[in-house]
């Protein structure tokens, strides 16, 4: 079945806050300016940058975390974009893994994360990435 791209829409229910922060992060990590780091980050330290959004309430929210949650217990584990703010890590991006992530609760989740981290808790810190490996392991 073929949809015309007229009956598209928006949901502005389905959509977090953009974070202004973040996609300056991402456009200097995609340049090269700032440095990409692969590590294991406490899953309580991680919180979201959009805290009113919860798209878990919604079917097709829902739906998608479950779909990420099982791809996760067959190891399929995606790595979250993340930066540093003060004590804490910010998820702006990947809402849906984040989310499939909680159901599970566990202790560290694999991170993607731009600008050198400064905590005690972070595990396993690997790094600087290559922009280029970074682009790639992105999608882009």
């Amino acid at each position: 079945m073929h949809m015309k791209l007229s009956d598209l829409h928006f949901d502005p229910n389905l959509t977090p806050t953009r974070d202004e922060n973040f996609m300056k992060h991402l456009n200097d990590a995609l340049d090269g300016v700032e440095p990409i780091y692969f590590a294991a980050v406490p899953t309580s330290i991680c919180i979201p940058f959009d805290q009113d959004y919860r798209p878990d309430l919604y079917p097709v929210g829902a739906e998608a975390i479950k779909q990420a949650a099982e791809r996760g217990k067959k190891g399929e584990h995606q790595n979250l974009i993340i930066y540093q703010r003060g004590y804490w890590f910010i998820v702006s991006d990947d809402y849906i893994p984040y989310f499939a992530a909680l159901t599970g609760l566990p202790d560290y989740l694999p991170c993607l994360i731009m600008g050198k981290p400064d905590h005690p808790l972070v595990k396993d810190l690997q790094g600087p990435i290559d922009s280029v490996e970074f682009k790639i392991a992105i999608g882009l």
